[in-house]
This record gives C-alpha cells, structure tokens and sequence, in this order.
C-alpha cells in the first residue's frame, strides 16, 4: 500500500525502466513535511538499478539524517513492500563511498568542501542522485557550484522537499521556475526532460498520515525602548508594523515563560491519557535554551537539550528524548535549529515556539516534529499535534495560508480574526531595549481536523483515508540484513581489529607497536579507512587465523639464573621516647 505520491513516483520509474519516459532526468516530489518522501530513494532503488543506474547518492543537509537514510534501506518495512536487497553507507569526502554497496549518503556540506572524490564516482558509475531537502541549494551559491558536475553526470536527478521555498526567497538551485503573478514558483507540472508530482498537506491529511494541528495563540502587552529613544507599548496582536520588535521583547520577557508554562501545563495533562506524549520546546538561541531547560527541570520535567547535531551530547540527548518508558526516557527537549530538520520523533504532542522567526519554510518544517502520526499511540484519531505560538500577525498569516490550502475548522476566534494580511519577514531588531512583557489572553485554531468538534458534525465525504492502489511489485524475497548499518557495522570491525593490533603489538611483538597494522597493510595493500565492509570482515578472519588473536600469545619467560644469595643486611633504627 502506497500513499498517493508514493504510487505516482512508483509508475514514473516504471515508465523510465519501461523506456516509455526514457527522456526523464529529473523528478521533483513536493512532499508536505511528514508525508513520507524517505520511501522514495527505496523505490528508485528497487526500480531503476541496475536498469539505468548503477548506484544511488542520497544527499541530505544534516549528519543526523545520514543515520536515518542508511536506516531506511535496511527497515523491514520498505524491504518487505518492494522486495529489494539494497544497502547503502553513510560517507563524507572519501575515496570509494559506496565501497561496493547500492550506494552512500552524504551532505551538502561535505560535497561544498570537497568533490574531487565525488566527480570521479559519477564519472566511473551510472549514479541516481537524490537531492533531500534542496531548498537549502541557493541558486549560483558555493554548494550549487559543488553540485553542478553531479548533477550533470547523474542518470537521474531526484528533488524532493516539503518546502521548495528559500527563507530568503531566491531561487532553489537547478528546479525549473514558472513566473506567475506571485513572482516565481517552483514548476510541478513536469514537460521536456521534468516530472513533477505534489503531495500537499491536504493529501497527507486524507490518507492519514500526518496529524490535524491545535493551535494556541498567546496575546498580550509588549514594552520596549526603541532606536529611536521612544518607550513603546503595544499589545503583540496590535503592534503591526512593529510586530517584530514586539515579538522579540516578548520572547526575551515574562511572556515567554508565561507561554512555556501553558503549553508545559497542558502536556502534562495530556500525557495522563497518552503516556508516550512528548514535550518540544523551540528557542531563539542557546542561552535561552539553557535557561528553559532549568525552567523546566525546577517543575520537575525531565528535560534535555540539544543545540547542534554535531556534537555528540545532543545525538546522546536526542536518543534519550526517543526512548519511552525506559529509566533513561526524557520527556522534554529543549533546542534551537535541531527542530528544522532531522529531529525524527512521533510520540511529540506538543511545541512551545519561544522563536521569533517567521520564515513559513521554517516554521513548517517546526510543526512537523509534531505532526508524526505515531502508531504505538492508538488510532490516529485520536492524536494531535498541539502548538503553542505568540498571537502575533506574521504567525496567524503562517496560520491562515495552511488554512486556505486544506480542509480546516476553526474554533475560538472568527474567521475575520485570522484575516490580518501579511507584513513580510524582516528580522527583528536585537539592538531594541526590552523591558517587559505580560500574557493577557489566548484564543485557539484548530487546523486540518476532520472530524466533529464542540457538538458540530462536519460531513465531508472525502474525509475518509485515500485507499491506494493495489500495485504489481517485485516477488523477489528480502535478504535478512542486522539491525545495524553498514557505516555502524564498518565502524565497530574497524574497532575490533584496532583491539587485535594492540593486543598482538603488545604479546606477539614485544610491545613493539604498529607492527601487526604494517602486516595488515601489506597483506590487504589497503588503509583500513578505505576497505569496505567486506574487506574488513576478511581482515579479522586473516588476524584470527594467522595469529590466533582469539588466544594472545604471551611470551614465555626465560627462567631466571640462580643468583647468590645476597648478605643480610640490618637496619637499626634509632627511636625516642615520648619524654624526650
């Protein structure tokens, strides 16, 4: 069973095995955030290798998703709907990053320092390029440049993104733009060598795979002094052309604890019925987040943080926010731009935006850490994302634009309340003095609910999940692979014969060290860096079989010649006595 784009995409890689669209070399895939667009590099996989591609290089814009991309391709799930036996690896700049596997996945940060290694890849094999998330490939930028000889060389060019908009509105590097009479928009209607398929948040909605979404919008007076020398009070809903600075005063005041403390109040309520709710709270900066995290922990909350997926303390912190019921589980998480991208976690219920940014990519991609349908949590029915954000303009017109794009209900506020136009996304001015703000007052907006709220019945007859069509897919039976990935698997072989070195360094060769890797070498004419996962496999064999590493070898000790025994010698020692 395929979701709606998931089947579209299905029937285009068909076709181009087919040859009936052999002229296709780019796909692009508008996935709402939370639709399930990490299905599709599988399905590509499965279809188009070896037919046009040799192997596939998925591409994504943080370290963290490199883990879930290699996940992806050894999960049952997917192996058992498309019957495929592709593994691929995560890789930076190295030499061979497939290592004769379906592929790797890697960053846009590791191909805009270094693609010498990458160049050369493409060139020598038939590669299908999935580009994940590539709004954040700026049009003429450094990593497009880095890019460019891939995409060029690649047999297939996918894009796919729940957001093909730029926060500063430039253009996304080689997708296909229409002018309309918004400016340009990212063209989905395919023609020439394109196809585009759409999966919007109202498909994902129909076919349940996304949560409707309870918003909660906090109202109340601001006060700042200005460039100007001007002290100023305004009410956050009221501040219009000053609604920036509004918001920044409010989320470095009372107001923002105030918002933190309703949304920290109303999840602990929820949890008592949904045990495995989860709490995330999204900040400006670090030290906000620092202090929300002690503001937290003082109620009682086990909170964690996590400023940066590339420290190790916010992956280890990040795992413990996974886990549910386990002695180690944290029910909260604190961070800053870890709630963008990557941050994977269904059981979250519930968002406290303590954020003044208003750039709609990335507040939807925010709302999505909450819109996980989580299976262990009962039906989906029963679930919903609940955000709790400041009643400012810039946000209620985030708000209203998701509203007109799917079925919606509103609750506790006219629509004519949510009817405020748009004043754009200017940053706000840190250089304001705050000196106070207070909460005042909520009203709420439920958006994407299908189904009866305060006593009214809706009667939607498409409000009943899509059913998908039933598909021909391939009958060969899934290889059974371990739960680890090959990077995982490599990484732990690559310790295990670092122990035997040291071990026969130090028994075999008489401490002398480095002798067992100079062995190694020579055997293997390979770094250990650069053997794939079967080349290792053969090295610990190899150590196993020709130096018994199972059982060290320790030197037998020469026995000692019998020495003449040595004069007694007496000690005196001379005491005092407690007197003198």
């Amino acid at each position: 069973m395929f979701r709606k784009h998931q089947e579209q995409f299905f029937q285009v890689c068909r076709q181009i095995r087919g040859g009936e669209l052999s002229g296709i070399k780019r796909i692009v895939c508008a996935t709402t955030p939370g639709g399930g667009k990490s299905l599709l590099p599988l399905i590509a996989a499965a279809e188009l290798i070896p037919t046009i591609a040799d192997r596939l290089c998925w591409v994504v814009p943080r370290r963290a998703l490199q883990l879930q991309a290699e996940q992806e391709f050894v999960a049952a799930r997917g192996r058992e709907l498309l019957g495929h036996n592709h593994v691929i690896r995560r890789s930076a700049n190295e030499l061979d990053p497939a290592r004769g596997l379906s592929g790797f996945v890697t960053t846009y940060q590791a191909i805009g320092l270094a693609n010498n290694h990458m160049v050369d890849e493409f060139r020598q094999h038939r590669y299908i390029l999935v580009l994940d998330e590539p709004h954040h490939v700026e049009e003429g930028g450094t990593w497009a440049a880095a890019l460019e000889p891939l995409v060029k060389r690649a047999a297939l060019t996918i894009f796919m993104s729940g957001t093909l908009e730029r926060g500063n509105r430039k253009n996304i590097a080689f997708l296909p733009y229409v002018a309309t009479k918004d400016g340009e928009v990212v063209d989905l209607y395919g023609g020439g060598d394109t196809a585009g398929l759409a999966y919007s948040r109202r498909d994902a909605l129909m076919e349940r795979a996304i949560l409707p979404i309870h918003f909660e919008l906090m109202d109340g007076s601001s006060e700042w002094i200005g460039l100007d020398g001007e002290t100023y009070n305004l009410r956050i809903s009221e501040a219009y052309k000053n609604t920036n600075e509004a918001v920044y005063t409010a989320l470095k005041t009372q107001f923002a604890e105030q918002l933190l403390d309703e949304c920290a109040a109303h999840w602990a309520g929820h949890k008592k019925t949904h045990p495995r709710s989860k709490l995330l709270v999204v900040t400006a900066n670090i030290e906000e987040a620092r202090k929300y995290l002690e503001h937290l922990q003082r109620q009682g909350i086990s909170a964690a943080i996590a400023t940066s997926d590339d420290s190790s303390k916010a992956a280890a912190n990040i795992e413990k926010y996974k886990q549910c019921g386990t002695a180690k589980a944290m029910d909260a998480l604190v961070t800053v731009a870890m709630a963008y991208e990557g941050l994977d976690v269904p059981p979250i219920t519930h968002i406290a935006c303590l954020t003044h940014i208003r750039s709609r990519p990335w507040i939807e991609q925010m709302l999505a850490r909450a819109t996980r349908y989580d299976a262990a949590s009962g039906p989906w029915e029963n679930q919903m994302a609940f955000v709790y954000v400041p009643d400012d303009r810039n946000m209620v017109t985030i708000i209203q634009a998701m509203e007109s794009e799917q079925v919606t209900a509103v609750r506790g506020a006219a629509r004519d309340d949510l009817g405020i136009q748009a004043v754009g996304e200017a940053a706000p001015r840190n250089n304001i003095t705050p000196v106070g703000s207070q909460a005042e007052q909520r009203r709420w907006s439920q958006v994407g609910n299908l189904f009866a709220w305060a006593g009214e019945e809706w009667a939607m007859e498409d409000a009943k999940p899509a059913a998908s069509a039933q598909l021909t897919l391939p009958t060969v039976a899934p290889q059974h692979l371990p739960d680890q990935t090959p990077s995982q698997m490599e990484a732990n072989l690559r310790r295990k014969i670092d122990d035997y070195c040291k071990d026969l360094d130090r028994y075999q060769f008489g401490g002398k060290w480095g002798e067992t890797n100079k062995a190694i070498t020579r055997q293997f004419s390979l770094p250990r860096g650069q053997m794939p996962l079967s080349q290792l496999t053969k090295v610990v064999a190899w150590l196993e079989e020709t130096y018994n590493v199972g059982r060290p070898v320790v030197p037998k000790k020469a026995s000692p010649k019998p020495k003449e025994e040595a004069p007694k010698q007496v000690l005196v020692f001379a005491t005092r006595s407690k007197t003198e």
